[in-house]
């Protein structure tokens, strides 16, 4: 009896709930509820570009098809800036950064190399002022510099503090938030089809991590420029010789190991994931390594995009330049992304493209930065032109940085004897730079005369920094065509004081106009060695020193002999005065 009822209140549950399960049925109709499919490409226009990334995905996905790719195999490469993030301020954002740290991050003393550097970029950036040749190498070793020391920690909070800033030309949009939001949808997109995708940059790899998180993509996925690393214990032991200990961090190095462009990029996909791409997306020459390297790949079928910058209603875009580069890539066998005509959208709903706009900056004049480029509107601020040109006792810090240096201690010169010279001056370019110069002060008051008259002239002097910046090596200052006076020291190739060691003679514009003389081995001594293509007078060439050069009459009518009128040896640079 017990086993009739167990089985027979069985049977009435299956009933009931045949029963209930019907009564859903019902209540739908009868009809089953099918999920749409995901929609990728919202913020995109139909194009070609998109078209044949689709097509592709869709053939190399397929099993069927005579094109499949593994899904261990389906790799994608992105160039970072200007790729999927814009290149805003006009600049990367690794150059806004060093721009920030050499020049106006109050907290950081910079080198020579990083001020130099960070102010070519300013003046690229405000001026239009060409950058100098081979300049991303320049800036790696600058940026390597400038940032060496900091924990791993330290350096990716730097970074994005700095992102939070609000995008310079834009309004409603950080530079953290500069993403182009199209292309993020590429992003998920190739990941829902089984694509692993890697940032290769020639951004430094900490900055690109730092940027790349907020969008989901993981640190090992980022490949970029990249310093050497040490631990905070570490020393000079090499790694190899040294265990780090539990509780130490990572530093930066200012060693550079390499600057991820072109071939470079190459290499490290092929260090770093050890698979050729399939596919490979860029936007400018630099990426066509990586974009041939990505179709070369005998193995499977392969694409590259490159993403022209042709929209200048929404961004900061050279539209004629960017329509010839659309020409060369398809020319190229590559795809090309117009984000003008492909992208509904930018950098999203909010987001308004405005002029740029820089800030009077006299921190260069108030804290007297030599080596700085300033603007009329930064010399305003500080006061006018008047206040740029003097002569005072040496400051406390100019003190400090001439110890063991363009000083030593000696019983002829003290400090009571020498003075600072405040000065502006122009390049050959015609950008006003901050200058200084010490000197005696028996010629101050006419030296700081002659200086403000060749500025009023825009004569060119390239630079006019105190000689301790170059450690006062004489040669390494030259080399750099620097303008300078006081450096305790003697003549060249001799043991006699040189006038420059009593702060009585200035030499101008030094690569340009070298120093010459025959040894009585018969050898031609050249100072810089550098200056030997400047000493056939005969020729013109930017910053020369002639008789009929304004510098020339300056001094001498001031009292000043010039070294180029020497006999046994030939000065060009050289101006000493005559006691």
């Amino acid at each position: 009896m017990m086993k009739l009822t167990r089985s027979w209140m069985i049977a009435f549950f299956l009933v009931c709930s045949a029963g209930v399960l019907t009564s859903c049925s019902k209540d739908d109709d009868n009809s089953m509820v099918n999920p749409q499919p995901k929609e990728y490409f919202t913020l995109w226009n139909s194009c070609e570009a998109l078209t044949a990334l689709q097509d592709y995905v869709k053939d190399v996905t397929d099993p069927t098809s005579k094109n499949f790719i593994r899904e261990e195999d389906r790799i994608a490469t992105f160039d970072m800036d200007g790729t999927f993030i814009g290149e805003l301020y006009p600049s990367y954002f690794e150059y806004n950064l060093l721009e920030h740290r050499g020049l106006d991050d109050t907290a950081y003393e910079a080198p020579k190399e990083v001020m130099e550097t960070a102010q070519e970029i300013r003046d690229f950036v405000r001026t239009g002022k060409k950058l100098p040749d081979q300049f991303d190498l320049k800036h790696a070793y600058a940026a390597a510099k400038a940032y060496s020391g900091m924990t791993l920690a330290e350096f990716d909070q730097y970074v994005k503090n700095y992102a939070q800033q609000p995008a310079n030309g834009f309004t409603g949009m950080t530079y953290a938030q500069s993403f182009y939001k199209p292309m993020l949808e590429v992003f998920n997109y190739l990941k829902a089809n089984g694509f692993t995708y890697y940032v290769v940059t020639g951004s430094d790899r900490f900055i690109s991590r730092a940027l790349v998180e907020a969008i989901g993509i993981e640190p090992n996925r980022v490949i970029g420029m990249d310093v050497k690393l040490h631990s905070t214990s570490q020393g000079t032991a090499e790694g190899v010789n040294y265990t780090i200990g539990r509780e130490e961090d990572l530093v930066r190095t200012d060693e550079l190991i390499i600057k991820n462009l072109k071939t470079n990029k190459v290499l490290q996909i092929s260090q770093e994931i050890g698979k050729v791409p399939v596919l490979s997306f860029g936007n400018s020459g630099g990426d066509a390594a990586m974009h041939n390297y990505a179709l070369g790949n005998t193995k499977y079928k392969t694409a590259a995009f490159m993403l022209i910058a042709d929209d200048d209603q929404r961004d900061h875009a050279d539209r004629d330049k960017a329509l010839r580069l659309a020409e060369q890539w398809r020319a190229a066998g590559y795809h090309v992304i117009s984000m003008r005509d492909d992208f509904k959208t930018i950098y999203g709903d909010g987001v308004v493209k405005t002029d740029f706009t820089f800030p009077v900056d006299t921190r260069a004049l108030t804290e007297w930065q030599a080596g700085r480029t300033v603007s009329q509107a930064d010399v305003d601020a500080f006061g006018g032109i008047d206040k740029c040109f003097a002569a005072e006792p040496i400051p406390d810090g100019v003190w400090a940085r001439m110890q063991g240096k363009t000083y030593k201690e000696n019983p002829y010169i003290g400090r009571d004897d020498l003075r600072h010279i405040r000065a502006l001056h122009w390049d050959y370019d015609q950008q006003m730079h901050v200058g200084e110069m010490v000197c005696n002060k028996q010629i101050a008051d006419r030296l700081v005369t002659i200086l403000r008259q060749l500025f009023e002239a825009k004569y060119p002097i390239q630079r006019m920094l105190l000689p301790d910046v170059y450690n006062a090596d004489d040669e390494t200052q030259m080399r750099d065509n620097n303008s300078s006076c006081f450096c305790y020291r003697n003549i060249s190739a001799s043991s006699t004081l040189s006038k420059h060691a009593r702060g009585l003679a200035v030499d101008i514009n030094t690569l340009y106009n070298p120093y010459i003389k025959t040894l009585t081995s018969g050898t031609l001594l050249i100072e810089p060695a550098t200056g030997e293509p400047y000493c056939d007078r005969s020729w013109d060439f930017p910053y020369k020193i002639t008789h009929d050069d304004l510098c020339f009459k300056l001094f001498t009518e001031a009292g000043f002999e010039w070294g180029g009128d020497w006999t046994s040896v030939k000065d060009y640079q050289h101006f000493e005065f005559v006691e």
